[in-house]
């Protein structure tokens, strides 16, 4: 268990509201949580989202429904008040503190203790409140099949991934980690992301992967654990919200996905920003590593022109080479002057 998350609903006899929403975390770290609150005068105007859905269809459902309520003023004016005393409670409570009872509490499939985090935020706002939740127990990999069954490409999308420079290539889904994760935009071509293939794979590619990946395929050649593969394209996918990639998979395999820009994709952020510094060191060096290096280089094929072996020259030797390689420049000025003149 990688994550988890809490889909609830609840109702009071004090007010004449019902609540809805989300929360969705990791071991440690801030929850994630979405909440609406509608009067129970306006629900005939709005479907609500069965609470027993998958948590990725009931997220995108309550997002839509979310988008659609504020557009009444009342209800708008209602989730201003209401949100803001969420975000303050849950502070108060400390969002780490109650991330982690949450995360405990699916884990052991304790209902008690999962009722009484969200019955604690809610009380001072309705009181007594009637809590439906339904909880689930994801895993990194569990994220990316539940994406895979809900994801809807037009043509344009789909033209990318049949294109003929990537047409043998298998389909992967990059790992996502909503939380902690990097975007697109945040990738340089050459940075380390992991993988499942969703696709079927050419068996003599499969033979491939399977040896060098044994344990990351099952005896079907199902891909069961993520591979961490090389970003080696990214092209935005013209007037839409989407990437077109390719990555290395190893053995000279490439993977094709179309995936959201605003995707968070599963990384090794040490690893990426390590990455990132030595490339902006490569290719903006401090001033004084410039002329170091050109200085370095210009003795080095003096070096090899005179045929002298690297630990024959001396600090006295770089210097008398320098000294007369700029007397040489001057007396090339002076003589162009002298020139010049008569």
């Amino acid at each position: 268990m990688d994550f988890y998350a809490v889909k609830f609903f609840a109702t009071s006899s004090l007010t004449a509201e019902i609540i809805i929403g989300y929360m969705f975390g990791k071991q440690k770290g801030n929850p994630e949580y979405k909440v609406l609150s509608i009067p129970k005068s306006k629900l005939p105007k709005f479907e609500l989202p069965d609470i027993n859905l998958s948590y990725i269809e009931y997220k995108s459902k309550l997002e839509e429904l979310y988008y659609k309520a504020i557009k009444d003023s009342t209800v708008l004016d209602l989730n201003k008040q209401f949100l803001a005393f969420v975000q303050s409670t849950i502070k108060r409570y400390g969002p780490e503190i109650i991330n982690a009872k949450m995360f405990l509490g699916v884990r052991d499939s304790d209902v008690a203790v999962i009722k009484a985090i969200l019955s604690e935020i809610f009380e001072e706002w309705e009181g007594e409140v009637n809590l439906k939740i339904v909880a689930e127990k994801l895993t990194y990999q569990d994220l990316v099949w539940l994406m895979t069954q809900h994801r809807s490409f037009s043509e344009k999308e789909k033209s990318y991934l049949n294109r003929v420079d990537v047409q043998s290539a298998p389909e992967v889904l990059p790992l996502t980690d909503p939380l902690n994760g990097m975007t697109i935009n945040n990738l340089d071509v050459g940075d380390p992301v992991y993988s499942l293939i969703i696709d079927s794979v050419e068996p003599a590619n499969l033979n491939k992967l399977k040896e060098q990946y044994p344990d990351k395929f099952d005896e079907n050649g199902k891909n069961i654990l993520p591979i961490e593969s090389k970003l080696i394209a990214k092209e935005l996918v013209t007037d839409t919200d989407y990437y077109f990639i390719k990555v290395d998979l190893g053995g000279g395999i490439i993977g094709k996905a179309v995936i959201s820009k605003n995707l968070k994709m599963m990384v090794d952020s040490n690893k990426i920003a390590e990455m990132h510094k030595k490339r902006e060191e490569y290719f903006n060096p401090p001033e004084d590593k410039i002329i170091g290096d050109i200085l370095k280089e210009s003795i080095a094929g003096l070096k090899r022109e005179a045929n002298l072996p690297e630990n024959k020259v001396r600090s006295s030797d770089v210097l008398i080479i320098f000294g007369l390689s700029i007397g040489l420049i001057i007396g090339a000025i002076l003589l162009g002057i002298w020139l010049g003149v008569f």
